[in-house]
């Protein structure tokens, strides 16, 4: 909860700084901000870089169990909608996803799982995937083996980069803040 109040004050602080005309200091006080709004975006860009880490590393060490799993039911949907033309027209598009319920048995014991991952067709049914499971909870499973995060918190760092550009072109006098 604390980390919220300061990441909303410091964005309000910011704010104020960009928007405060100050006459002769107009462009320090909306560079100031904006390099506040910058170290802001950088930290919690960071936040989400270690949540994404702790993520990964906690997925690696649940699902150490490994199991076959074999699609036993396939559940069809229709998507319909509209879909613009090149040449002006609409033309009302039919797209079928199929998604998978997979069967399979840890200990003796079988289970269901219902993914969300889409399957090419209705001829899957019986096929087999690799699933990764938690050995202390077998009822937890996943098609996807953990991967490492490779873009965790990029976003916030692009928007700090944006901020700390905007700082500096501000403070030189060469953006305009009116």
């Amino acid at each position: 909860m604390k980390s919220i109040k300061v990441i909303v004050i410091g964005f309000i602080l910011a704010v104020a700084l960009v928007a405060w005309p100050a006459g002769y200091m107009q462009y320090i006080t909306a560079g100031i901000g904006f390099l506040l709004a910058a170290v802001l975006m950088a930290w919690l860009g960071v936040r989400r870089r270690k949540s994404a880490q702790k993520e990964y590393e906690d997925d690696v060490r649940r699902y150490t169990g490994t199991t076959m799993m074999k699609v036993v039911w396939i559940e069809e949907s229709a998507d319909e909608r509209w879909a613009h033309q090149k040449d002006g027209s609409d033309r009302l598009r039919r797209e079928t996803v199929y998604l998978p319920t997979y069967e399979y048995a840890v200990n003796g014991r079988t289970y269901q799982y219902a993914s969300r991952q889409a399957l090419s067709s209705k001829r899957d049914l019986g096929r087999q995937v690799v699933g990764y499971y938690d050995p202390d909870r077998p009822d937890h499973i996943t098609e996807n083996r953990p991967r490492k995060p490779v873009l965790g918190g990029f976003l916030f760092f692009f928007g700090a980069l944006i901020l700390l550009f905007f700082g500096i072109m501000t403070f030189t006098g060469n953006v305009t803040i009116s």
